[in-house]
């Protein structure tokens, strides 16, 4: 049946619905993993056990060069061209500690055979073995373009580690492994620590993929509704059966337990001239042994959640109120062949570690004496419940499959115990109610373990800059050490590697990328079920969608009555709304009340622009929740205690909760900047996007920060208005109630749910006008980073440029030509955007940018790009080709169900979507081309904001009217 192969077991695992087959091959002893089902978005992965030995960074490179050119796909960079002209809809490699993986999944059967060809010739016959001009432009090199310059060092993974390393956790996720684990691979960084990443040789890296990328050392999974023969027989005849079968050293290392605990300390860096008080990390982690796999996952999931994470956690509440942090988080050694447990707190100093391990371990022998209480026991494990059977519903089943799968097969173990999450669940919700398997658990492998270490983290003030002076002194010594025949064989490498960048495949080297045709795609536009009703004022949608028995509900309350001093008080009133007690119960039995009920709560303030008056936006509070039908009366009597009873009189319990909030957005600046500066940049002329930023941006940090900063002077104040705000916050009129759910659940649900809405009064209050006095404030947001994110935001509707589905194709195809090619490929960025909004906005980004004037320049030549673009018909039609799929995108029930409210609240329906979708498909070149000129305009607003690294934004001070350093 399955030629070549060698038939190991074959399961039918109804929790995933799939027939599973485990095979080996027969001729090079690859591993093979079938999930046959009826899921079109079919999946397909070769992964490889990767074994670094140093912190080089060797795993991260390899990952990213094999996607450069191959044998049968000989353009410079096929995965990129596969993702301007690929239907996917996932298109990824990742490196893992101990492993690297080549996940694509599509919809389309012809693009998903061409994905697995493309994918399977890169990580076997790839070119960067041949020319190290790719491993110089995806790793590292030594840049000098001339004799008299400095020497400098540039690469995309070199950048993109040294933007990762610039968040502390990172580094304290990293210290965790190396800690726990020191004998093995985990000890090392497999992504490359950025100061190390130069100490990576060629001659190595090529040796390293000989040794590791080989059928003997692969794992092969296959996913979905396809002929999975014929895609066997292709695998063996096009590559595997090419191969001999070798015997490879693969060991991850084994760890020999401790017999003591360990101290460790290590820094992290933030700017030279920010205070360093109260900003260390310290952490208690324990290592259990090897991992069991799925059982111990989810063992890991409910301790986390039982003692850390959960409102009312017994670790996290007593941590915060022991005074010596802002904020409590678990900490563990993700996708390890290790089982681990840990808890770090945030803003802390060295000298609170003993009174951390006492309270850690004061709190855990109390909960092994005590027990935990069975209704939190009940209500983490009614959530992971809940999250295993969203999992069957969700639009990437495949890849969460098969993150699940690699987390037991790698290991020697059998994959398909990865997959019977019904069982496993069974037996451990068992041990834990009826023999005490989790305060064993805590007991023998946290309490008792000696395989723990205690690591503080501490910040050092302008470490980074001490680190990069010490290359920059060493560049300069090595470069006087160079004679004059070295130093040109430099110069001759990066013209070489220069003129590589920018010269464009030749046409030949194109015609080998496998492209659709037009006629082999599915030209449909989303279609989404949906009943509408008012009923006693309230507006119901009903959506009739397949959900594996989970009810969803929305409510939408609208917010045009919170007058524009007031926002600001809504978004903290949200960001509290179920960390705070109620009128008949405290924070912590809610949170528990609510895993017991339901399957969660979520709320969001989001502001959405009305399709056919792109001025007018309308700001809406959104209450989310998930149930069992059976549920129904319980979860709405918890929702009216969130919306009616929440009180605001606890000040040390706002105080804990806006540490917290202030540390996760200064982490979220540093880590995802270009969001914040695109909508920062956005609100120099947007009065939408100066709302957000009042809700969620700098503005809000910073109101965050100064409430943290003075709090005792600001709380009593604070609280007055987050009363007056929350009694008025949620109104009957104009409330929607969004259902998406089975049809036979509809009448029961509408009827509470609409009642709970009439409970609410109608405000009559006129509606504020949101225009604000905006500026373009040309910002340098200056913060810890070691690299930069650049962003522009400008706006076509002054140039009375209407949205058109033609604006995607440009988009596309700047953003993968253009902005890739000169930010990314060129510039060392490890990212770069360009898109044209359906509110017509022009908005472009760099993503962990070592320059920023540079990209800014590249920013300004985008017009003159596209005036002078040349491109085929043929390309221009697989360009089209590749963005269909967004006009009919993956999505879960849920978020069919969230995304038909956002039409009818937006007043956009289907016929819009397939008016964008003809104006694409019959877009001309010449049609974009003529853009050039309304591009330009808009591109001499200069509403830039660039939020990173403070010495590159104080050394281009001229660039910006403003300068705002972000310290924590």
């Amino acid at each position: 049946m399955y030629k070549g192969y060698k038939l190991l077991q074959e399961k039918h695992i109804k929790d995933v619905n799939s027939d599973c087959v485990l095979l080996e091959h027969e001729k090079t002893g690859a591993r093979v993993f079938l999930m046959k089902n009826k899921d079109d978005n079919k999946t397909f992965c070769i992964g490889f056990k990767t074994i670094p030995k140093d912190n080089t960074g060797i795993c991260h490179i390899i990952e990213h060069c094999v996607l450069s050119g191959s044998r049968k796909f000989k353009t410079k960079e096929p995965f990129m061209d596969m993702v301007k002209i690929s239907t996917a809809t996932f298109l990824n490699a990742l490196t893992f500690p101990d492993k690297t993986v080549y996940p694509v999944s599509s919809r389309n059967d012809k693009d998903f055979k061409n994905l697995m060809d493309v994918y399977m010739d890169a990580v076997f016959y790839p070119v960067m073995k041949e020319d190290r001009r790719i491993f110089m432009q995806e790793g590292w090199h030594y840049e000098l373009e001339n004799e008299e310059d400095e020497l400098n060092i540039k690469g995309v993974v070199y950048n993109e580690m040294k933007g990762a390393y610039s968040v502390p956790e990172t580094s304290l996720y990293y210290k965790v492994n190396n800690a726990l684990c020191p004998d093995t691979v985990y000890a090392k960084e497999s992504g490359g620590e950025p100061y190390e990443i130069p100490n990576l040789t060629y001659e190595d890296f090529c040796e390293f993929h000989s040794k590791y990328y080989h059928p003997s050392n692969s794992y092969i999974y296959l996913y979905g509704d396809c002929d999975m023969e014929e895609r066997l027989e292709f695998l063996d005849r096009e590559y595997l059966s090419k191969f001999e079968k070798e015997e490879l050293d693969n060991f991850e290392g084994s760890q020999k337990a401790f017999e003591k605990p360990k101290n460790v300390f290590d820094e992290y860096s933030v700017s030279k001239d920010e205070d360093t008080s109260n900003k260390t990390f310290l952490a208690y982690v324990s290592c259990f042994g090897e991992s069991e796999g799925l059982k111990d996952g989810i063992i890991s999931k409910l301790l986390n959640e039982v003692l850390i994470d959960m409102q009312g956690a017994y670790l996290k509440e007593a941590l915060l109120k022991a005074n010596i942090c802002e904020d409590v988080a678990s900490i563990s050694m993700e996708s390890t062949k290790y089982s681990s447990f840990g808890v770090y707190i945030v803003n802390s100093e060295r000298e609170h570690l003993d009174k951390f391990k006492e309270v850690v371990e004061d709190i855990l022998r109390e909960v092994v004496k005590n027990g935990i209480d069975k209704d939190k026991l009940m209500a983490v494990l009614n959530s992971t419940e809940f999250s295993i059977r969203e999992l069957l519903n969700s639009t990437t089943a495949g890849i969460e499959c098969l993150f699940h799968v690699c987390d037991n097969w790698l290991y020697g173990k059998n994959p398909m115990d990865s997959l019977s999450f019904d069982e496993t669940l069974s037996k451990v919700r068992e041990e834990i109610l009826n023999n005490r398997l989790l305060e064993r658990i805590i007991e023998e492998n946290v309490l008792n373990n000696n395989h723990k270490a205690f690591i503080v983290l501490a910040p050092s003030a302008g470490l980074n800059d001490k680190k990069d002076a010490a290359q920059k002194e060493w560049l300069k010594r090595y470069k006087e050490s160079l004679n004059k025949i070295q130093l040109e064989k430099i110069i001759e490498n990066t013209k070489n590697l220069i003129e590589y960048q920018q010269t464009e495949s030749t046409e030949e080297q194109k015609a080998t990328i496998p492209k659709l045709k037009i006629e082999d795609i599915d030209k449909e536009t989303l279609k989404i079920p949906n009943e509408i009703t008012k009923t006693e004022d309230v507006t119901v949608l009903k959506h009739d969608l397949f959900t594996s028995g989970i009810s969803y509900v929305d409510i939408c309350f609208d917010l045009k009555h919170i007058s524009k001093d007031e926002i600001v008080y809504a978004s903290l009133i949200e960001n509290l709304l179920k960390s705070l007690d109620k009128k008949s119960m405290s924070y912590k039995d809610f949170s528990v009340e609510t895993f017991l009920r339901c399957g969660g709560i979520s709320t969001s303030i989001t502001t959405m622009t009305n399709s056919k008056n792109r001025e007018k936006f309308v700001p809406k509070f959104i209450v989310s929740v998930k149930f069992f039908p059976e549920k129904l009366k319980e979860t709405i009597e918890l929702l009216k205690i969130l919306l009616t009873e929440t009180v605001f009189t606890d000040k040390n319990r706002i105080k804990e909760e806006v540490l917290a909030i202030k540390g996760e957005l200064e982490q979220d600046v540093i880590g995802a900047g270009h969001i914040y500066g695109i909508n920062r940049a956005k609100s120099y002329y947007s009065n939408k996007a100066y709302y957000d930023e009042k809700v969620k941006g700098i503005d809000y940090l910073k109101f965050i920060q100064d409430l943290a900063d003075n709090f005792d002077a600001r709380i009593d104040n604070v609280i007055e208005k987050m009363e007056f705000v929350y009694n008025r916050m949620f109104k009957l009129n104009e409330s929607i109630v969004n259902i998406t759910t089975t049809k036979d659940n509809f009448e029961n649900i509408e009827r509470e749910f609409v009642k709970l809405v009439r409970e609410f009064p109608n405000i009559e209050d006129s509606s504020y006008d949101f225009t604000f006095e905006k500026e373009n404030l040309k910002e340098g947001i200056a913060t810890s980073s070691d690299v930069n994110y650049v962003t522009f935001a400008g706006d076509m509707k002054r140039y009375g440029v209407e949205y058109s589905g033609s604006f995607a194709l440009l988009s596309k195809i700047l953003s993968t030509t253009h902005m890739h090619n000169n930010i990314r490929a060129i510039g060392g960025a490890y990212g770069a955007g360009f898109s044209i909004t359906k509110d017509s906005e022009i908005i472009m980004f760099s993503y962990r940018d070592p320059n920023l004037k540079s990209t800014k320049e590249i920013f300004a030549s985008v017009g003159n790009y596209v005036s002078e673009m040349e491109i085929s018909d043929e390309d221009l039609e697989s360009f089209k080709i590749s963005l269909v799929k967004d006009f009919n995108p993956l999505l879960t029930p849920k978020h069919k169900g969230y995304t038909s409210m956002i039409m009818y609240i937006t007043d956009s329906n289907e016929k819009e979507l397939e008016l964008y979708l003809e104006q694409l498909l019959n877009a001309k070149l010449e049609d974009l081309k003529e853009l050039s000129n309304v591009i330009d305009k808009t591109l001499s607003q200069d509403s830039f904001v660039v939020v990173g690294n403070t010495n590159k934004i104080k050394e281009n001070s001229e660039e910006f009217n403003n300068i705002v350093v972000l310290k924590k």
